[in-house]
C-alpha cells in the first residue's frame, strides 16, 4: 500500500491514538530516558534545518521491545529504591523472621487486619483517649481529671462507663457526629485492599473502612455492627466473603454501640471474672476470627484490654490449633517496657513487628515508616521485590 495512503486510514489513526496513549502513561520513564541529548538529524529539503528526536520517542517508536524492557528494568528498579528504607529498617531491627511469615500470611490469603483508631486518625478521626477527653470536656459537673487515673491504666471501658453515667444523650450525640463521615481517605488504611480480600475486625465507630471498600468498587457486602443481630455474619464469614465486624459498633447506630463496661459486659458476658459468653453472636465471631484467620493488628496500642482478655480465653482454652497472629507496633519508651509487652503478645500468639516514631513540628507522632513496612509486605508478598 502507497505509503501516503495510510494518512486516509482511519484504522491507522485508531491504532497510533492507542500506541501514543500508550507512551503518554509512562512519563516518568520517559522523562529519564529524554534526560540524554535528542538525536539529531538534518532535513533533506532544507539542509540548514534540524530535527530533533527525544530519545523516549525513538525507542518506543522504532524499537519498542527494547522499549518496554528499559522500563521493566526502570519500574522494578523504582520498587527497590521505594522500599530501601523499609527493608534496611527490617533487617537492622532483625525482625526478618516475623517480616517473613507475615509475607506468606499476606500472599497465601490468610490476613485479616485488626484496624484500631491509629487508622482512621489521618483521616481526621481522634484517637480514643482523646474522644474521651473531648466528651469530659462537654459534660458539665464532671472534669477531665476524674477518668485521668483510668485513662493512665487504658481502662477506657470504666471511663466511658463514667461519661455514660453522667449523660448518656451527650456521649450518644457526640459518637453520632464525632465520626460522621468526613473527608479524603488517606493514609496506612488505603492499603487494606491489599492485605485482605475476606474479613476485617474494627474497633472503630467510623465509616472509612466501609467507604474504601466502595470507592473501589469492592463493597463489603457481609457485616456486624456491635449487638446488632442477624445478617448471618459468621455464615458469611466462613464462605469467605469481603465483609466487616464492627466491634464497638456503628456511630449512627446507637443500639449497636458497645463502648461501655456495662455495654461491654452485656455483649460478651464475661463480668466479675465469669467465662465469656460464647453463645453470644459478637464473642462468638471474634472467636471464630481469631481460629481461623491470622489478624494483624493496625493502629491499636494492644494494651491490656477485654479484646485480648477474650483472645486469652481461647488461648488457655487449648480447645482450638491457632495460627499465628501478628502486629504492627510503635516501638515503646524501654527495653524493659518491651519485653514486658512482647511477652504478654507471645502468650496470646500475636507476633509483634516494632517500629521507631518521629514527631514533627508540632509534636504529633510520624508513623510514616509503618506505611512503608506494610507496602513493603505487599510488595514481596506479589513478589514485585525480593526481600534478601
Amino acid at each position: 500500500m502507497d505509503i501516503k495512503k495510510l494518512r486516509e486510514n482511519n484504522i491507522v489513526d485508531r491504532v497510533e491514538e492507542v500506541l501514543q496513549a500508550a507512551y503518554s502513561s509512562n512519563q516518568a520513564f520517559n522523562a529519564v530516558l529524554d534526560e540524554a541529548e535528542p538525536l539529531a538529524f538534518k532535513s533533506l529539503r532544507d539542509p540548514e534545518h534540524e530535527y530533533l528526536i527525544k530519545v523516549s520517542d525513538a525507542l518506543y517508536w522504532v524499537e519498542r521491545d527494547a522499549y518496554l524492557d528499559e522500563l521493566d528494568h526502570w519500574e522494578g528498579q523504582c520498587q527497590v529504591n521505594q522500599h530501601e528504607a523499609a527493608t534496611a529498617f527490617i533487617k537492622v531491627s532483625d525482625q526478618q523472621a516475623v517480616f517473613l511469615d507475615l509475607v506468606d500470611a499476606i500472599r497465601f490469603g490468610r490476613i485479616a487486619p485488626f484496624v484500631g483508631a491509629g487508622l482512621s486518625k489521618p483521616c481526621g478521626y481522634p484517637m480514643w483517649g482523646e474522644a474521651l477527653r473531648k466528651i469530659a470536656q462537654k459534660l458539665g459537673g464532671l472534669d477531665v481529671q476524674d477518668i485521668e487515673p483510668l485513662m493512665a491504666q487504658y481502662d477506657y471501658l470504666q471511663a466511658a462507663q463514667v461519661l455514660h453515667e453522667t449523660d448518656a444523650e451527650i456521649v450518644r450525640h457526640f459518637i453520632k457526629t464525632e465520626f460522621r463521615q468526613r473527608g479524603a481517605i488517606t493514609g496506612p488504611v488505603t492499603l487494606l485492599p491489599d492485605l485482605a480480600d475476606g474479613c476485617i475486625v474494627t474497633t472503630n465507630f467510623d465509616t472509612v473502612i466501609e467507604d474504601l471498600f466502595r470507592e473501589i468498587k469492592q463493597p463489603l457486602d457481609g457485616y456486624m455492627h456491635g449487638m446488632q443481630a442477624g445478617n448471618n455474619f459468621v455464615q458469611r464469614l466462613l464462605r469467605g466473603e469481603r465483609c466487616i465486624l464492627k466491634l464497638h459498633g456503628d456511630a449512627g447506630q446507637a443500639n449497636t454501640h458497645v463502648f461501655t463496661l456495662a455495654q461491654y459486659q452485656e455483649a460478651y458476658g464475661g463480668a466479675a471474672g465469669q467465662p465469656f459468653a460464647f453463645q453470644n453472636q459478637l464473642p462468638r465471631a471474634l472467636r471464630q476470627i481469631f481460629i481461623s484467620h491470622s489478624l494483624l493488628f493496625l493502629g491499636c496500642s494492644l494494651e491490656q484490654d477485654k479484646t485480648l482478655d477474650l483472645f486469652k480465653s481461647v488461648v488457655d482454652e487449648a480447645a482450638f490449633e491457632i495460627p499465628d497472629h501478628f502486629a504492627l507496633l510503635n516501638e515503646p519508651a524501654t527495653p524493659q517496657e518491651r519485653a514486658r509487652k512482647e511477652a504478654r503478645l507471645l502468650q496470646l500468639k500475636i507476633r509483634p513487628l516494632w517500629y521507631p516514631t518521629s514527631h514533627d513540628a508540632e509534636g504529633n507522632p510520624d508513623h510514616s515508616l509503618l506505611e512503608q513496612i506494610l507496602r513493603l509486605a505487599i510488595a514481596v508478598a506479589r513478589r514485585q521485590v525480593v526481600f534478601g
